[in-house]
């Protein structure tokens, strides 16, 4: 599939340098256009260093290439939850490809976080390997010192 695209592509920069203007319409499947993203997989109930912390360790968790983006959900356990009272159910965290997922949600670099517990959320993201635990505080770091440096260079000038 791959190939044919290419060929396509050569065939359209030949063509579209002769001095005939030509229409040409390429056929890709949504597939052939996704990206794949490199993945965390695993569940915090089955394998302890899941747990959202600082000592993450990222050698021990298993990754899977995924489509589009990785998800990390921070919920609780349905079995543990006696009415309506989710406080007291337990809390894990799931790492894993987007898909797994059942609800229809827009796919984009985001968090959602529970209308009624402010403590669980879904993230998803699109580069590799960004559903750790640890990437999400190297960005919220960047994010600070890249705007210190903004405010601190406007200040000068």
């Amino acid at each position: 599939m791959q190939i044919s695209i290419i060929v396509e592509f050569l065939l359209l920069f030949i063509l579209s340098n002769n001095r005939r203007r030509s229409i040409f319409l390429i056929y890709a499947d949504s597939a052939s256009c996704r990206k794949q993203v490199e993945c965390f997989v695993c569940d915090s109930r089955e394998i302890q260093a899941c747990e959202d912390s600082r000592n993450f360790s990222q050698v021990q968790i298993p990754t899977r290439l995924c489509d589009d983006y990785c998800l990390k959900m921070w919920t609780r356990e349905n079995d543990s939850i006696i009415g309506d009272n989710k406080t007291s159910a337990l809390r894990y965290v799931r790492r894993d490809c987007h898909k797994i997922f059942q609800y229809h949600i827009k796919k984009a670099e985001t968090c959602y976080k529970h209308k009624k517990h402010r403590t669980d959320s879904l993230c998803l993201c699109g580069s590799d390997r960004c559903n750790s635990a640890i990437v999400h505080y190297r960005k919220q770091r960047t994010y600070w010192i890249s705007s210190f440096i903004f405010i601190f260079y406007f200040l000068l000038y």
